[in-house]
């Protein structure tokens, strides 16, 4: 009796240390706000030189949302790009109607032990419209809540290399939520954004609005003007926010180590030099010099700097830390001191 009774109180310690161990993704599908059930959920493992269902890759990965919008994939530790669709047609391809999305942050990264939360910010698909004329040229509207979006830009990607992070082959302002572009024929990956700081470039932030557009890849043929509707999604902190799902958290210092420094970025690069495109750029300091990053398991070289894009100005201010598997597992804040 003992005997048994000891093997079970094992089964359920191991049971429970599984369990806790377990990380992968888990999120909120909703249209407008409110939450949608039955969402498909498609997780893809990135790939060099792939983008998930833009480059039709194979979901690793699939669930459904659940009737509060909620969904859960345990995944090993790795870096995916998260897909939601909701059909209104038959067929396993999206249409006119469904719903759908990409989750804008997408690729996410998902560490040992841990869970990434992600937002999925569905929107109808509109139809896109095709004609013959002298150019090849995508012509159409941005909008929020089935109204012009002003003060937007578009930005068009002829590869996926860079996962759509970093400059544009072709940037668009929009002012008044209508575009014509120019663009050589071939293939288009395009997406939408307008920040609530303003500007072109900077990371993902709660209030902006952003999409990536539905048809994504956009093929498009010698002389052909190809209109289409870009429908935006505002970033909503409850869908994604949650208490300990929010990465490490990492405060920002002065030389002097008690001043905080606040609007800094978190970066972090593969890369010891810390050059290139970042794998990951956490939202600014708040003005505890606070914030999160979620680094993937293997570790990485962090930079907390206040601009984004191209080497170090000359006297900017800046702070580095390396991290390495051994922090990630310390609950202790990472401290970064300036230079």
């Amino acid at each position: 009796m003992v005997s048994k009774i000891l093997k079970a109180a094992v089964f359920i310690l191991l049971s429970s240390q599984v369990a806790f161990a377990a990380q992968g993704i888990k999120g909120r599908a909703s249209l407008e706000g409110v939450t949608v059930d039955t969402v498909e959920i498609r997780i893809y493992e990135l790939r060099a030189g792939g983008f998930g269902p833009f480059t039709g890759d194979s979901p690793v990965a699939t669930t459904r949302s659940g009737t509060d919008g909620q969904y859960s994939v345990e995944l090993k530790p790795g870096r995916y790009i998260v897909e939601g669709i909701k059909k209104k047609t038959v067929g396993a391809a999206k249409s006119p109607g469904d719903l759908y999305c990409v989750y804008s942050g997408s690729p996410v990264t998902v560490t040992e032990g841990r869970w990434t939360t992600t937002g999925l910010y569905m929107t109808v698909i509109p139809p896109e419209n095709r004609t013959k004329g002298k150019e090849s040229r995508v012509t159409g509207r941005i909008t929020y809540k089935g109204e012009p979006l002003e003060k937007a830009y578009l930005y068009a990607f002829s590869k996926v290399d860079g996962l759509f992070r970093g400059p544009a082959d072709v940037l668009q302002p929009v002012a008044k939520g209508t575009f014509s572009v120019e663009l050589p024929p071939g293939t288009w990956y395009l997406l939408a954004r307008k920040r609530a700081r303003g500007g072109a470039y900077g990371p993902i932030e709660m209030g902006d609005k952003l999409n990536f557009y539905q048809g994504n890849p956009l093929e498009i043929a010698e002389g052909e003007t190809v209109a289409i509707e870009m429908p935006m999604a505002e970033r909503l902190a409850w869908l994604e926010e949650e208490p300990g799902n929010r990465g490490i958290l990492v405060r920002v210092m002065q030389k002097d180590g008690k001043t905080p420094l606040e609007g800094y970025h978190v970066l972090a690069y593969q890369n010891a030099d810390r050059s290139g495109p970042p794998m990951l750029v956490s939202e600014r300091t708040n003005a505890k010099g606070e914030t999160y990053i979620l680094p993937p398991s293997s570790g990485v070289y962090l930079r907390a700097r206040k601009n984004l894009g191209g080497p170090l100005d000359e006297g900017e201010n800046y702070a580095d830390a390396d991290l390495g598997p051994e922090n990630l597992k310390d609950s202790q804040p990472l401290l970064m001191t300036a230079k």
